[in-house]
């Protein structure tokens, strides 16, 4: 039975608790963040959605908490999209093995713990699609981390596989490996789930993730079943998720993305598995969607200093 802080504690505390934000990051790990591209894109990218402002509740914060706040909901979302990416390559695939047959039971394609980890991150997703998203006001969308075992096991699930997918430095993934030590303090200080807290839900984040490896090992295994004549799922991020990039792109046409997204970009086909595959192509994606928002907005806002023609690729 999953578990839930709000039904043990009166209102008037949880809003007490909530105004401030719960986690920490240190001035070395913010710096950090703020040379990181791919980060910078991400935050662009969320602070422009439609229906990000703060809510009543949260309306007035200080500069100081806001900041916070953003950042703590920017850091969050870039965790978990690479797990959402890692489910979105599976479901492609099983759809792809299944064709037109039983196409709403896409975790009977796979077997033991994966299937296991596969139903667990599709009830997830389908149920906290606006979590999943960002959506809404950012206060919330962090608080809502700890208000239930389900946010929390996946948080900690996204920082484990954050650390173990990483094979290089010149990945283009942000480092978010401080993030772990983060949500424990964060949870220890809680004063629902508490120190005890830990060693249980580290026990089923840790159990999430070996199935998780085992569906990526099995997403290996039915690759060789897909005819060779039919589309293949391909590692990287859906499109539908980075549509709004053609918004965002004056932010990132001064971040000159297109060097760095094609040097990134042949990265792709260094990993050592399927897994960092599947996360570098999320990231490397979001750096050509950058870049290619920014080359757009570059043409169009100067037509006479970078007319189109067989020397530039838009």
């Amino acid at each position: 039975m999953d578990l839930e802080r709000s039904v043990s504690f009166p209102l008037s505390y949880l809003e007490e608790t909530s105004r401030k934000p719960p986690f920490s990051v240190d001035e070395d790990d913010i710096g950090r963040l703020g040379s990181c591209e791919a980060f910078q894109i991400i935050r662009g990218l969320l602070i422009r959605q439609k229906d990000s402002k703060f809510c009543s509740f949260h309306l007035t914060p200080s500069k100081d908490d806001e900041e916070a706040w953003l950042l703590q909901r920017d850091i969050t979302y870039a965790l978990i999209l690479p797990v959402i990416e890692i489910y979105r390559y599976a479901s492609q695939l099983a759809r792809s093995v299944l064709g037109n047959r039983n196409i709403f039971d896409l975790e009977l394609v796979f077997r033991g713990e994966a299937r296991g980890s596969f139903s667990w991150l599709q009830c997830f997703i389908v149920e906290e699609e606006n979590w999943c998203s960002a959506r809404g006001c950012p206060a919330c969308v962090v608080n809502y981390v700890l208000q239930a075992e389900p946010t929390i096991r996946m948080v900690l699930l996204a920082c484990r596989l954050s650390q173990s997918l990483r094979k290089s430095p010149g990945d283009p993934s942000p480092v978010l490996d401080f993030w772990l030590s983060s949500l424990r303090r964060a949870l220890d200080e809680d004063p629902f789930w508490g120190p005890g807290f830990w060693k249980d839900i580290e026990a089923r984040a840790s159990t999430l993730e070996k199935g998780i490896q085992q569906l990526v090992k099995q997403c290996q295994e039915l690759e060789t079943l897909i005819p060779r004549n039919q589309t293949r799922p391909r590692p990287g991020l859906d499109r539908a998720v980075t549509h709004s990039f053609r918004e965002v792109s004056k932010t990132s046409a001064e971040m000159q993305s297109s060097r760095l997204a094609k040097r990134h970009t042949s990265l792709a086909n260094d990993g050592n598995s399927l897994a960092h595959q599947i996360v570098l192509g999320c990231w490397t994606t979001i750096l050509a969607d950058a870049a290619e928002a920014s080359r757009t907005w570059t043409s169009s806002s100067h037509p006479t200093r970078f007319p189109r023609s067989r020397s530039h690729s838009f």
